[in-house]
């Protein structure tokens, strides 16, 4: 009987000091994002930020840690399906008739083995268990949804930064141009062939360039501080980051014309809805059966001082079985509170659901929508850029033939900057919307 009890012991105890069966596997959420769809933009270097935010930031990862909450909630309501053992040492103090067929010592020592079961014959331990496992697949999708704008939002930071790379390198260039007239129009002042005023006008040309070159340098550093948060970098080290080039940036990106519905619908946040939906139904269910008896087993095998045996002897132990059911008779309402909370709840989360599929439909048409008004914006963009290319090479021509000087030139490759500018602002939104497309699928492009 000793030997029983011991490997009854050993057999509770040795799990609670188990390694979890199911380590932090940071990696296999690699496959939330859908690298598949980042290759279409053939830069290696943006693969790779979104791989280091995926692996690296602090966010991302406390959502794995809630979902393994989550994940141990499910076994916490399991063990309430099974029974329980436990044992305690006491003293014990009596005082008791001293008849003449009955003696017992005044104080001892007891060692009881207490076993308790809840029988689910309404197998309502079971239906909590199923509800903390639909709360669980909704934490999944939440966290999937978490990786997924973590995605997004790296690749947005380093579009932009590709963007401001490319736009200063073009602002250096106007002001190296506004920089030679303001030099040409110095010396025609000098000369006396023009006012004070054009001069001043030269300056303040210059002065808006060097601004607009300062701003755009600023932009560019507060993207980079963003970058190195989301990989969970030191911001001491953004001037290391390395980076495509603009020019080879997706170049053979299309985006498509049209979204299967189904990819709306799968979309991990409406999945996490219907999750809770699923498992405020259940709670409904678990709510009746509150109203019915509750089946227990309760037993108890003690090992006692006070019996004429040994301590672990026969003679010396006390047991006790009791089996039957308990029923509530007043309880103030609570059980009816219960049920009608449970019941308002899961309306309450079936207007979110609801909401959830009409948001979708909305998010993935305005990103449809957005896509073709800039596809067409950047296509007029494209052609005035090429116009204007056009005009400064026949600038080019007519001030190598004598007939226009060189102030008139830089002017023009002034402006053909500026709508390099322009066409690259116009072509960042086309990259943009791919990725709001992206997000507004849920990854499923």
């Amino acid at each position: 009987m000793r030997k029983i009890f011991i490997i009854l012991i050993i057999f509770l105890i040795l799990p609670a000091f188990a390694k979890s069966e199911q380590a932090l596997d940071f990696n296999k959420r690699i496959s939330y994002i859908n690298l598949n769809f980042w290759r279409k933009f053939n830069d290696e270097y943006l693969i790779y930020y979104i791989l280091e935010a995926t692996k690296n930031n602090h966010k991302a990862k406390s959502a794995l840690y809630k979902s393994e909450q989550f994940r141990q909630n499910i076994k916490l309501s399991f063990a309430n399906q099974l029974p329980s053992l436990s044992v305690a040492a006491n003293y014990l103090g009596l005082k008791v008739p001293m008849l003449d067929n009955f003696a017992v010592k005044k104080n001892g020592f007891i060692l009881p083995f207490e076993f308790n079961y809840e029988a689910d014959l309404l197998l309502k331990n079971r239906d909590k268990t199923k509800s903390q496992k639909k709360l669980y697949n909704a934490q999944l999708y939440d966290e999937k949804t978490i990786y997924i704008m973590l995605a997004a939002d790296v690749a947005t930071t380093y579009i932009n930064i590709l963007k401001f790379d490319k736009t200063l390198e073009l602002q250096e260039k106007i002001v190296q141009n506004k920089e030679e007239i303001l030099k040409r129009v110095a010396k025609k002042y000098k000369c006396g062939t023009i006012s004070k005023t054009e001069l001043n006008e030269a300056k303040k040309d210059l002065a808006s360039e060097n601004q607009e070159l300062e701003n755009i340098k600023k932009q560019r550093t507060l993207l980079l501080d963003n970058l190195a948060l989301l990989c969970a970098k030191s911001a001491y080290n953004i001037d290391e980051f390395k980076r495509g080039d603009f020019d080879n940036f997706a170049q053979n990106l299309v985006i498509p014309d049209e979204i299967s519905s189904d990819l709306v619908f799968n979309r991990p946040d409406v999945l996490a809805a219907l999750e809770k939906l699923k498992s405020a139904k259940i709670d409904i269910l678990i709510a009746k059966k509150d109203f019915f008896p509750t089946f227990n087993i309760r037993g108890i095998y003690a090992f006692n001082t006070f019996g004429p045996g040994n301590f672990f002897s026969w003679d010396a132990t006390l047991a006790t079985l009791v089996a039957g059911a308990t029923q509530g008779i007043f309880e103030g309402g609570r059980k009816v509170a219960n049920l009608k909370f449970q019941k308002a709840y899961y309306n309450e989360l079936f207007e979110n659901f609801l909401h959830s599929d009409l948001n979708a439909i909305k998010e993935v048409n305005d990103a449809l929508y957005q896509a073709k008004y800039d596809l067409k914006i950047l296509n007029e963009a494209t052609e005035k850029y090429a116009v204007q290319k056009s005009n400064f090479e026949l600038e080019k021509s007519r001030y190598k033939n004598g007939v226009s000087n060189f102030i008139s030139l830089l002017n023009e490759s002034s402006q053909a900057l500026l709508e390099g500018q322009n066409y690259i602002e116009k072509k960042t939104q086309k990259f943009l919307d791919m990725v709001s497309l992206y997000k507004s699928v849920g990854g499923a492009l």
